[in-house]
């Protein structure tokens, strides 16, 4: 009997033992799981970019690539090389019109659904272009890779490169772009850029503008104050000669989205209100001069 007891009591223990050992396992099995989650996630969600802060595009370049780059050539009754092609257009007017949706901008008719939305052809401008000069005015429809907060897409537009979500953290003091950019490349070749509007393009190109007329745009209940500073430069600007590449950004489609929603009345009104910004702009270019316009919707 006594013995008996023991075996019973020993095999108690070992239970005990047992199930101990087993949530030992449990969690030690949850804790390698949750690392290599965590592992997993910050390598592949969380990506990181390398910079080239030190590695600018020049003229070298196509001196030296094999064969030579078909930008490199001799200009008719010259000696002296050059690394550009000769430029097609005088100047280039950028207007970024902040969270413009394709929607905002293509015809109705465009759309499968074919139900017409209140925020739709309200930018007639461009659709009249595009229709009535398809050989010179086209509509694009670009896919962005999240983030899409406005730094991320200006410095993937003027890099070339892909923004990530850690970078989110510098949008509100963003870092100056240390890397070989557009802005940098126009500035170099002796460019003149004049740019209003967000504030952003300050933060990353402090010393890259011949003139800059920057407005907060933190504010999102602000619908107006970047928006009519841009305005108020804007058509100004046009008749002016001390410029050759124009970026204006405006910001009140996003704001108005933000606070007020997309089928509301104030985005209604400001897609209204760009649409005869585009209007007067386009109708003010000199023609003794060949202007590009460019009209860039980053999606928020």
């Amino acid at each position: 009997m006594e013995t008996k007891n023991k075996k019973d009591d020993e095999k108690g223990l070992w239970t005990k033992e047992s199930k101990k050992c087993h949530i030992y396992l449990l969690f030690l099995s949850i804790l390698i799981i949750h690392t290599v989650a965590i592992s997993l996630f910050t390598r592949g969600f969380l990506l990181t970019r390398t910079e080239l802060s030190s590695s600018f595009s020049s003229c070298d370049d196509n001196i030296n690539e094999s064969p030579p780059s078909p930008c490199y050539t001799t200009p008719p009754n010259s000696t002296k090389d050059q690394c550009w092609t000769n430029p097609s257009v005088d100047r280039i007017v950028i207007i970024v019109l902040d969270a413009l949706r394709i929607d905002f901008v293509a015809p109705s008719t465009f759309f499968d659904d074919a139900e017409m939305r209140p925020w739709m052809d309200k930018l007639t401008v461009l659709q009249k272009l595009a229709a009535t000069s398809p050989s010179s005015a086209r509509l694009f429809k670009a896919i962005a890779d999240p983030p899409t907060t406005s730094l991320q897409r200006l410095k993937g537009l003027t890099t070339g490169g892909l923004p990530t979500f850690i970078d989110i953290g510098n949008s509100f003091g963003a870092p100056a772009i240390v890397e070989d950019n557009l802005i940098y490349q126009l500035a170099k070749n002796g460019k003149r850029v004049l740019m209003m509007g967000d504030d952003t393009w300050l933060q990353l190109f402090p010393d890259h503008f011949n003139k800059s007329y920057p407005y907060p745009s933190f504010n999102v209940k602000d619908l107006d104050t970047v928006d009519d500073g841009c305005i108020e430069h804007l058509l100004p600007s046009l008749y002016n000669d001390d410029w050759d590449v124009l970026i204006a950004h405006f910001l009140g489609v996003d704001h108005a989205g933000h606070i007020f929603g997309v089928d509301s009345a104030p985005m209604i009104q400001k897609l209204e209100q760009y649409n005869s910004v585009l209007e007067v702009t386009y109708l003010n270019f000199s023609y003794e001069l060949i202007f590009l316009l460019l009209v860039i919707g980053i999606l928020l």
